[in-house]
């Protein structure tokens, strides 16, 4: 047990790593192969990088460190075309701590924003207007620089067979409307690998 008033150090995946040092995911991973970034393996062989240990890293061969590092929060964008699901959506996430939430309400939108600053999370209706979520899916793990974003699908419709099968190899939860936001909040934290909120 750490001593009361102890901060737990901040630890990074490698596509937050990729994002603060202006790199691909993959080039993280081979910074860690190579033994040049310290890093340690989850149970489920997930690379984590010790904040301690990036600092480290970025000053020996002098790349620029953001002012924010120390403070820097996980992000979640919500795509939801219907308004008051979508302020629910975005009330129930801005409720975990340390992390920030933007919304927009079509998939165009949805895709200027992840190539502007990816977030970590994706809360996806599949019902939405320009660009659907399933197109926006399917773009997402198509691409290197976005493959690693955790996407949580929903929709007030029932799937077809086939996307139901798409859904399930390509996003990491599907939930049918009504969302249940205590389950949607406990699986965004499961996702992001974030503490459990704590009253």
């Amino acid at each position: 047990m750490s001593p009361i008033g102890d901060e737990p150090q901040k630890v990074f995946t490698t596509f937050e790593v990729g994002k603060i040092c202006g790199v691909f995911h993959t080039t993280v991973i081979n910074w860690v192969n190579k033994g040049k970034l310290k890093a340690h393996c989850t149970p489920g062989k997930h690379r984590r990088i010790l904040l301690a240990d990036l600092l480290e890293f970025m000053r020996r061969f002098e790349m620029p460190i953001p002012e924010d590092l120390l403070l820097r929060s996980k992000s979640a964008l919500v795509v939801e075309d219907d308004p008051a699901v979508q302020r629910m959506i975005v009330r129930a996430l801005q409720s975990l701590p340390g992390l920030k939430v933007q919304a927009c309400a079509n998939g165009l939108d949805a895709m200027i924003a992840v190539g502007k600053d990816a977030p970590e999370l994706l809360v996806l209706d599949i019902n939405i207007p320009k660009v659907n979520g399933l197109e926006v899916c399917e773009i997402l793990r198509n691409n290197e620089q976005t493959k690693p974003i955790k996407i949580i699908a929903v929709s007030g419709q029932r799937m077809s067979a086939q996307n139901d099968r798409f859904l399930r190899e390509n996003a990491d939860a599907f939930y049918l409307k009504p969302l249940s936001t205590a389950e949607l909040k406990a699986k965004a934290l499961e996702l992001l690998e974030m503490d459990p909120v704590r009253d």
